[in-house]
């Protein structure tokens, strides 16, 4: 009765985060590189964008459906790694929600990016070594040819087969990641110059910052006593992209999915730590997770609810680079323009997606002048960009680059 009725919860659970993943898609506009590569991007991933887009309705849902669809797998690949290595039901569902209030998770699951499907790929590996007690084989032999993220895979494959001294699982992931890097590889040219911080930035923006600490510490733990393989992964993949980040900029969004899959290991430090004391001492524990949970719950809440900073008259809104497109094109609609040139080409290609071509002699421009403009795109009631529209545009050639 405790597992169905964990089960119930789990899928209630998941129907309300994919609304809120829906939410936020009907929110937010295609951002600049990704019309860029719907437009001029060639490789495996916007084919894939393009494919969906011209199958399953010409709109912003059709554009981030596989993404979407990844992710909610991704969540039933956890919840099924989490019922295994977890001795719990509800301690499977506490690792679940977890991951949803995660707001690099939240980040990444709307937008046109290679992190679900790297991390579908260390998901299944994960599931395949704790389920069937074997090695994965099969999979990380696609996910060379994949993309340079897998590359972090590849690397806990080797340390975990190193402290097992499973002497052909650690030649099969030093080959795999050979090869890897020969296809993909990273570029190390130039002179070196340490993104240190921007990178320790963008893990704490991913896991927030006191879970980020506690996962650390649970990793540690976990390959210190247990040898899960799960942790191995995780753990390579933030060191990695840390001692990567002294020499040069990383591309976090690529190397760094793989940190996420272990986090079943930190939920079993969590409960462990309240569960082997007696019960008038768990408060400080209990305290702790609650005040950790509500600390990424906050976070994530700025970024479903992001509009709202509009309100404290910043300068400049962290999220711009996703609105104004949509709602843009939009009005030009309404007042009967489909075509129109802009000086800003990324608004351009913005605009090009959502049906506003460049071929004509009207310029759309954007104003500071309250009082003088033509359209005024507003959020929550308050006018947060102003654009006129002018009768002649000069002549211009179709920009190619984002």
């Amino acid at each position: 009765m405790q597992t169905l009725r964990t089960t119930f919860f789990f899928v209630i659970l998941l129907v309300a985060h994919i609304a809120s993943l829906l939410f936020n898609i009907n929110e937010m506009s295609i951002h600049h590189t990704e019309a860029f590569g719907f437009f001029y991007d060639r490789g495996w991933l916007f084919s894939l964008v393009r494919f969906s887009y011209e199958h399953f309705g010409h709109n912003d849902f059709a554009l981030r459906a596989p993404f979407l669809i990844l992710h909610t797998c991704n969540v039933c690949l956890l919840y099924a790694v989490s019922r295994i290595y977890l001795k719990k039901p509800s301690d499977a569902l506490l690792c679940v929600f977890t991951f949803m209030i995660l707001p690099g998770v939240v980040f990444s699951s709307v937008l046109i990016s290679k992190a679900t499907i790297i991390m579908s790929i260390a998901l299944v590996c994960v599931y395949w070594q704790l389920r069937f007690k074997r090695n994965a084989y099969i999979l990380p032999t696609i996910g060379v040819f994949l993309d340079a993220g897998c590359s972090v895979l590849f690397l806990g494959m080797f340390f975990y087969a190193l402290r097992q001294r499973h002497t052909y699982y650690m030649v099969f992931a030093l080959a795999c990641f050979a090869i890897n890097m020969n296809l993909f590889g990273i570029d190390v040219s130039g002179h070196p110059q340490s993104y240190f911080l921007d990178t320790l930035g963008g893990l704490i923006f991913l896991f927030s910052p006191l879970l980020l600490v506690y996962y650390v510490y649970s990793l540690i733990y976990s390959i210190k006593r247990y040898d899960d393989f799960m942790s191995y992964v995780s753990l390579s993949a933030i060191v990695f992209v840390l001692i990567l980040s002294l020499r040069q900029k990383v591309d976090i969004a690529t190397l760094i999915p793989m940190s996420v899959v272990a986090l079943p290991v930190l939920i079993k430090r969590f409960v462990s730590d309240i569960r082997v004391r007696l019960p008038q001492f768990r408060k400080p524990y209990i305290a702790r997770l609650v005040g950790i949970i509500a600390l990424a719950c906050l976070q994530t809440g700025v970024l479903y609810a992001n509009k709202l900073v509009y309100f404290l008259d910043v300068k400049t809104h962290f999220a711009k680079s996703y609105y104004y497109g949509k709602d843009l094109a939009h009005k030009l609609h309404s007042m009967g323009i489909h075509a129109i040139t802009t000086p800003d080409k990324r608004l351009e290609l913005q605009l090009r997606f959502y049906g506003i071509s460049n071929d004509s002699p009207k310029l759309l421009q954007r104003t500071t002048d309250s009082t003088h403009y033509d359209i005024a795109i507003e959020y929550l009631g308050k006018a947060v960009a102003y654009y006129e529209i002018l009768p002649q545009a000069p002549s211009h050639k179709p920009s190619t680059t984002p």
